[in-house]
């Protein structure tokens, strides 16, 4: 598809004919050795002590594991973006004035297990370091969404949806997102996607719907509103990321690896790895200890201790970085 209309997806395929005739190539999906991982990330020795730090792989940024037969790489022709081809390829970057992102609720959000949209939108803010902005609530009539009847629940097509929420960009705005706990696909022939961003026209969709355990039946555990909260926030900014031009990463056990089932998805961390927080960082100029200590307060303040525990090593090692001498 042209340039000026791409777009990635985070989803699960809908045909068990699709999952049991995966293509060779992805059958033979091998996770890259040590130097194709650092070749993705690109030389560092020009950079400042406090960058070189943020960047540098350490122990908390494990290899991608080897794709069993359901997973994405084993599904998905995914040649992977270095941080040399992300610079190469021009994405769009937030500037003077489009420089905060904006939530867009479709449709009630109320009741259930569902996480609030305001600590939603504060994880988005730290995350990527701008500020968020949570828009006044719309429906999927109003957006002139098209969806399928699928018996015990209804779907609507992200394609529509998008086409909708192009229209309401606002023009300070890098991103527009939407949230619902309406069900989504992205095509005739799929299932279901948890969520959908375009790359270049600064729209995304994403549904908290099947992360409730009681959408398929189960019963909810006692941390079920941990469990919802943290499978919100790693779709969301895995979505926003796409947003930046940031592909599926094929090098590291990353936040934006490709997801197809939510066991995939829980056991991705809610972390970017080294190359694919070098293409952030790049694209909107933060101070990566601020960043880190953001996340790690919130990550606490929300029962999430080995997510802070992980951002917490991670500052330490950027400001012994900053603190050594010359």
């Amino acid at each position: 598809m042209p340039a000026t209309r791409r777009s990635l997806l985070r989803a699960l395929l809908a045909a068990p004919v699709v999952l049991a005739s995966a293509p060779a190539w992805a059958r033979k999906f091998s996770p890259p050795d040590h130097a194709r991982r650092l070749a993705a990330l690109g030389a560092l020795d020009q950079l400042p002590p406090a960058l070189q730090a943020a960047f540098s792989p350490g122990p908390d940024d494990s290899p991608i594991p080897a794709p069993g037969p359901q997973d994405w790489l084993s599904q998905h022709a995914e040649p992977g973006q270095t941080f040399s081809e992300f610079v190469v390829q021009r994405h769009a970057r937030p500037g003077e004035v489009r420089r905060k992102l904006t939530m867009l609720p479709i449709g009630a959000m109320e009741g259930g297990e569902w996480p609030a949209l305001a600590v939603v939108a504060d994880f988005a803010a730290r995350f990527f370091q701008l500020p968020v902005e949570l828009a006044a609530p719309t429906t999927m009539k109003d957006l002139k969404a098209r969806g399928r009847d699928r018996g015990e629940f209804y779907q609507y097509d992200t394609r529509t949806i998008l086409a909708g929420m192009k229209r309401r960009v606002p023009a300070d705005t890098y991103t527009l997102i939407g949230v619902t706990i309406a069900d989504l696909y992205p095509g005739p022939s799929w299932n279901f996607v948890f969520g959908y961003a375009s790359f270049d026209e600064r729209v995304g969709v994403y549904s908290f719907a099947r992360f409730d355990p009681a959408f398929y039946g189960e019963r909810r555990g006692a941390d079920v509103k941990r469990t919802i909260l943290r499978r919100s926030l790693g779709l969301l900014v895995h979505e926003l990321g796409h947003t930046f031009g940031i592909e599926h990463c094929i090098h590291f056990h990353c936040l934006m690896n490709g997801c197809n089932h939510l066991d995939e998805s829980d056991a991705a961390p809610l972390h970017l790895c080294p190359v694919c927080r070098r293409k952030l960082q790049y694209s909107i100029n933060y101070d990566p200890a601020t960043r880190e200590r953001q996340l790690a307060e919130f990550f606490t303040a929300r029962g999430l201790a080995a997510d802070a525990a992980r951002c917490e090593r991670h500052l330490a090692a950027i400001e012994a970085a900053t603190s050594a001498p010359p």
